[in-house]
């Protein structure tokens, strides 16, 4: 049963298509996630559907509809939220939709802005949600654990898969390993006729010299017939041209990822650690927002700051760069920092002008790095003034990564992005020689990223050595008794009964006996002391 019919999508900006469908439909039972890059239009898309565009869409409707726009980050659109954090707000107007029971949900980025926990709480609402969903996201694991079919808007044409965005991604691995496939069997095939023209052309140049041992007058009545042979094999050849040239041409899948880079530091630390902190802590109205024991940032690690929502996540950051008596910060820091609120970018400059400007880089480097984050060809001339959100964020990134640092922090950084440039930033952070200490809500991003964690929960922050996965692998798994200090108090409970049973000793008590039990007890546990 269709839940949404459109025919004749049509969306154009100044010279611009943005969108260009005969027909889309929903159907019920449909939970349909759509991608997309940052700008090609996923937004508008539900806008136009909705009827919320200057254009009027030929739409019908069968159910009622659950939309969720996009939170702004203007947070003056929503003055009766004033005192709510985004993440509040966002869960808020989620309610209200839920409590509506809508037969079709209709969600832009209803992730943003929320913690782990309320982005999990969201997949299990979703999961139970009996009508059909159509989710636009960049949370690569909502997308898994909701979907069942992927739409890929891309110039203004929607592409449809069949599952779960890992799917998508093997589908999408598939075109390509298949492109490759093509494109070996058009190399192959040209080189076989280039060689078999050039055999032709060999062939017919001999025919025009006389053969070994035949004279000149035997050689004159051979030459009529040789021409005639000649003129054959030649055409042979041109045919053989002729074929190259209707060969259709199939270009080499071309990945930007797959481009490494003599990617070094000009200023690295040589010291192990490039901060340590003990025993700090942090109150907010007479309450502790979090304490810790100690905590230390491992030169060239990549670690990553998880928490709740309000749990103070950016305020130690603030605290650490603060520095004071409990933490110590090498001065071979050179810091990048990243934040949420991106600062003011120079309008009037391209991107390539604002990401080169300062970083001791060649261009070649700095311009594979911003290949890498999807600035292709002439987009770094762009200027940032006509850039959108995402790719605000994008330069800014570049602009760090580029940079003369050694120790990046990054706050909220996948924010605004789209998926390929999350992946693209993915691999930029596992190449990068320096330091990273980022805070991500993108499950995913840190999983694939960190190789460290600081886990701050409970108002206490502790660390982790390992990758998302790991650590919640070992959540799982039981806690494993200190059979030692289990073997240690088990002796000091003897010791005690053999010290008691001596001060008062029994008839039938062998005495001589007890203290050498006693001697050999406290030998046993002074040897366990020591290990």
């Amino acid at each position: 049963m269709r839940m949404m019919h459109a025919l004749n999508i049509n969306y154009a900006l100044d010279d611009r298509t943005l969108l260009n469908m005969d027909q889309l439909s929903i159907h019920s039972g449909d939970r349909i996630g759509m991608v997309g890059k940052n700008g090609e239009g996923k937004s508008l898309l539900l806008e136009y559907l909705l009827g919320k565009t200057d254009d009027q869409p030929t739409v019908e409707w069968y159910g009622s509809v659950g939309y969720f726009k996009q939170l702004n980050t203007d947070i003056d659109e929503y003055k009766e939220w004033h005192h709510l954090s985004g993440g509040e707000i966002t869960m808020s107007k989620l309610d209200e939709i839920f409590q509506l029971t809508p037969d079709l949900l209709l969600l832009d980025e209803p992730s943003n802005n929320l913690d782990w926990q309320h982005i999990e709480e969201l997949e299990k609402r979703l999961t139970h949600f009996s009508g059909a969903i159509l989710i636009v996201s960049h949370d690569r694991t909502l997308l898994d654990q909701v979907c069942s079919k992927i739409w890929e808007l891309e110039k203004g044409k929607i592409t449809s898969y069949k599952g779960n965005f890992s799917d998508f991604e093997q589908a999408k691995q598939r075109k390509i390993e298949q492109q490759y496939a093509v494109h070996d069997k058009y190399v192959k095939e040209k080189k076989r006729l280039i060689e078999r023209m050039r055999q032709k052309e060999q062939q017919a140049q001999g025919m025009r010299k006389p053969p070994a041992r035949m004279s000149n007058s035997e050689w004159q009545l051979h030459k009529n017939k040789a021409a005639g042979k000649q003129k054959k094999v030649e055409r042979v050849s041109k045919v053989i041209e002729d074929r190259i040239e209707r060969l259709e041409k199939v270009d080499k899948p071309f990945e930007w990822d797959d481009l490494k880079m003599d990617y070094t530091l000009s200023n690295p630390i040589h010291k192990k650690q490039v901060l340590t902190a003990k025993k700090i802590q942090k109150s907010l109205d007479g309450n502790i927002l979090f304490q810790a024991d100690s905590l230390k940032l491992r030169t060239g690690s990549k670690t990553a700051l998880i928490g709740s929502n309000g749990s103070g996540k950016t305020t130690l950051i603030k605290q650490l760069l603060a520095s004071g008596d409990n933490i110590e910060l090498t001065n071979q820091a050179d810091i990048g920092l990243f934040e949420q609120e991106l600062a003011h970018l120079p309008e009037d400059k391209t991107i390539l002008q604002y990401v080169q400007k300062n970083s001791p880089l060649p261009q070649h480097v700095v311009r594979i790095i911003l290949g890498r984050l999807r600035f292709f060809e002439e987009d770094v001339h762009k200027k940032i003034g006509v850039l959108s959100g995402g790719e605000r964020v994008k330069t800014a990134l570049a602009r760090l990564l580029t940079g003369d640092y050694n120790v990046l922090i990054l706050d909220e950084p996948t924010n605004h992005l789209d998926l390929e440039a999350i992946s693209a930033l993915e691999s930029l952070i596992k190449d990068y020689p320096g330091t990273v200490l980022f805070v991500s809500h993108d499950r995913r991003f840190v999983n694939e990223t960190a190789d460290h964690l600081w886990i701050l929960e409970n108002c206490t922050v502790t660390s982790f050595n390992g990758n998302l996965t790991a650590w919640q692998t070992s959540l799982d798994q039981p806690k494993e008794v200190d059979e030692e200090a289990y073997d240690l108090m088990a002796l000091e409970n003897k010791l005690t009964e053999i010290v008691s049973r001596l001060s008062l000793p029994d008839q039938k008590d062998d005495v001589q006996q007890l203290e050498q039990e006693y001697q050999d007890t406290l030998n046993r546990i002074q040897k366990l002391r020591k290990q």
